[in-house]
């Protein structure tokens, strides 16, 4: 009780000097308003099947999402990675450990689960300060508690282009074979879960899930908070689980 006071207090005295809004609306108050959070659950994808982009990668392995990205959810989104808005990580890692926990079980991870977010390019780090997917990925194994772990095991070995504004086919250019696993020990042999914020086109997954399962994982999984609905079919197509 003693806590939950202090953490109070501690908001109002931070609210004083900074005055807190919800990153979906801009209304004053908490960082996402009641509204805003009613709003999120209409956005939940309809079933908790796979997804995957249109068209379809080749080998896709399917991948769980947990919210549609568009409206007050993609507002958050924005926020969090280039507003500054860190504040949204608790409410964002909620909706990825929820996909990284079914993806999980898809791939029959037992004793554990391995996450390991996709990296951001030397430039966005440099842009931004810090890895907004790595900080994301951490709260979500937070948030899975015991047997999770994260492994920021991939990095960006060459120069890349922003993936923003390109289209699907010069995606998969800008990026195919552009990560390499960072410490291909710590991956070696194991069930992995990727993971990123946003599925739209799956040229992200589809070069991180590369690169891992050449450094020798045993499998490797799919998870995402969010999928761009115009480029998705509806879940629970019949995706096929192929051998990595």
């Amino acid at each position: 009780m003693v806590t939950v006071r202090l953490g109070s207090v501690m908001a109002a005295a931070g609210d004083l000097v900074l005055p807190r809004s919800c990153a979906g609306c801009d209304r004053p108050g908490p960082a996402v308003c009641a509204g805003c959070r009613r709003a999120l659950c209409d956005l939940a994808v309809p079933t908790p099947g796979p997804v995957a982009p249109r068209p379809v990668p080749p080998g896709w392995p399917g991948c769980h999402a947990t919210l549609r990205y568009e409206g007050v959810a993609a507002r958050l989104v924005r926020a969090f990675k280039d507003e500054d808005r860190r504040d949204l990580a608790d409410v964002l890692a909620r909706l990825l450990a929820d996909a990284v926990r079914r993806a999980a079980l898809q791939g029959g991870s037992r004793g554990g689960v391995l996450v390991v977010p996709v990296p951001s390019s030397p430039a966005a780090i440099r842009r931004r300060g810090d890895q907004p997917m790595l900080q994301l990925a951490r709260r979500a194994v937070h948030l899975l508690g015991p047997g999770a772990a994260v492994e920021p095991g991939l990095r960006v070995r060459r120069g890349t282009a922003d993936q923003a504004g390109l289209d699907r086919a010069a995606r998969l250019a800008n990026l195919d074979r552009a990560m390499a696993a960072r410490r291909p020990h710590r991956v070696r042999g194991r069930r992995i879960v990727l993971v990123d914020d946003v599925l739209t086109s799956g040229a992200t997954l589809t070069e991180g899930r590369r690169a891992l399962l050449e450094a020798g994982a045993a499998g490797v999984d799919l998870a995402v908070a969010m999928v761009t609905p115009r480029r998705s079919p509806p879940p629970g197509l019949p995706f096929r689980s192929r051998p990595d």
